[in-house]
């Protein structure tokens, strides 16, 4: 035993510390000098406390003992270890999931578990969705378990979901054109770790922002960068469809020219598993207007001749708040920017679009039933309306009369107004909200945030390229 410990424990709470070690030594010395007496001492014997004597019962008096008319009380067994068990899911407020061959959705949350976002999904009457698989944000997460994959085959099931229309959004991290080979080789480590993900999880496809020569490499060594990841890739993992998204333009980023996509893709050993996801607000930013059903017309034109028609695997529909040519990544609301409601006209009835899904990355404000449900009934609302321009047929045929078309602009209008009007009257909602908490935490002294700050996980207000 050191003298410091006796210290502590023989001279009790209020000896110092730094009374230092002589006064330890003084105390260690004292309790020596009197150990020997102290332990020859014959210690004193217990007593032994009386027991009572055990209480004989009464006989019983049927008339008036209660207590023997109640059965015996159970034995509580004992308790093992359980998995937690899943909340009941009230399905009856889930919205109507319209049936179309344009297959819109959102990309809904996955907190709690990935087996939520089908619910989430369902909950908006969506007839598609993406999700992260794991925090976009970080390089590692935890593992999928078992009952999480068991969840999500039973819900998709259930809920009447194709993988093939589900779009699993990569991590933003991830920079597969990284000119640095260590920064590379953990960006490839995320991103074979989310494709097994989707594996487990029985999914198709898997969309990812291609990457950055970060200022330290030219757009050629970036694109061999990212096709060589690419085919490694596919070696170490079977089946998954590797989705490049086109990029807005900003800075050093790889992927906003139809050109520099299909460079990537010319470099990809095994054509079967890449393809591409159009965002139309990142297009219409890196120049291609698409604004217009014309302009739309254009652009796919463009999209089939430098790339090919058979990559498009999926889209993301998004309005924007920049101008064409911005190359700013900026998402608004459907309807509420600088495209417009006939540029998704255009899109949800081009026959080109059917069967992939066409995800929304809009505000949804953390109310996702209100304004996704808006935003997907409006969009399923315009695939049925006519449109002035039929994809890869004669012009002549496909023009409607002048009345028609009148009639089609004014439902557009409509539509287009339902979207402003919702987002209009929650965004003000959550504003106000967000002033009164702003009030409530200087009154306690916290740190006032920002009206606006914040705006909700879905928000894409984060960075030039942020979906």
């Amino acid at each position: 035993m050191s003298s410091t410990g006796v210290v502590s424990a023989e001279a009790g709470p209020s000896t110092r510390r730094s009374e230092g070690k002589e006064a330890g030594v003084r105390v260690e010395s004292g309790y020596n000098e009197y150990a020997e007496e102290y332990l020859a001492t014959p210690a004193p014997k217990k007593r032994k406390r009386p027991t009572a004597p055990e209480a004989t019962p009464p006989a019983p008096d049927d008339e008036h003992d209660t207590q023997n008319l109640l059965p015996p009380a159970p034995t509580a067994p004992k308790r093992k270890r359980t998995t937690k068990k899943t909340k009941e899911v009230d399905t009856t407020t889930f919205l109507p999931r319209v049936e179309s061959p344009w297959k819109v959705g959102a990309h809904v949350s996955a907190a709690g578990g990935v087996e939520n976002a089908v619910l989430n999904a369902a909950a908006i009457g969506a007839n598609a969705f993406a999700l992260f698989l794991k925090s976009q944000r970080k390089w590692e997460g935890p593992p999928l378990s078992s009952s999480s994959i068991r969840l999500f085959k039973e819900r998709m099931k259930e809920c009447g979901y194709d993988p093939k229309h589900v779009l699993p959004h990569g991590n933003y991290l991830v920079n597969l054109g990284n000119p640095d080979a260590a920064k590379r080789a953990k960006s490839y480590e995320c991103f074979v770790d989310d494709l097994r993900r989707c594996e487990s999880l029985g999914l198709k496809y898997y969309n990812f922002h291609p990457g950055s020569t970060v200022g330290d490499a030219t757009p050629e060594e970036s694109i061999r960068h990212i096709s060589d990841s690419l085919n490694a890739a596919h070696k170490e993992t079977e089946g998954i469809v590797t989705v490049l998204e086109n990029m807005a333009g900003s800075g050093n980023v790889i992927g906003s020219s139809f050109a520099q996509i299909a460079a990537i893709i010319a470099l990809v050993e095994d054509k079967t598993r890449v393809g591409v996801c159009v965002d139309t607000c990142h297009a219409h930013a890196a120049g291609y207007d698409i604004s217009t059903a014309e302009g739309w017309e254009d652009v796919m034109k463009r999209f089939e001749e430098e790339i090919g028609l058979k990559y498009l695997c999926g889209m993301h529909l998004n309005d924007s708040k920049t101008a064409c040519g911005s190359k700013r990544d900026r998402h608004e609301n459907i309807g509420m920017g600088t495209l417009g409601i006939p540029a998704f006209h255009a899109i949800l009835t081009d026959e080109r679009t059917k069967g992939i899904p066409l995800i929304l990355e809009t505000a949804s404000f953390e109310r996702p039933v209100e304004v996704w449900g808006v935003e997907i009934g409006v969009l399923n609302a315009l695939s049925e309306l006519g449109r002035s321009v039929d994809s890869g047929a004669d012009k002549g045929e496909a023009r409607e009369g002048k009345k028609e078309k009148e009639d089609v602009e004014k439902e557009m209008e409509v539509l287009g107004g339902r979207v402003k009007e919702v987002v209009g009257r929650i965004s003000k909602e959550v504003e106000k909200a967000k002033k009164a908490k702003g009030v409530k935490a200087k009154a306690k002294g916290g740190k006032r945030r920002k009206v606006g700050e914040d705006v909700g996980e879905d928000a894409d207000d984060d960075g030039d390229e942020d979906d």
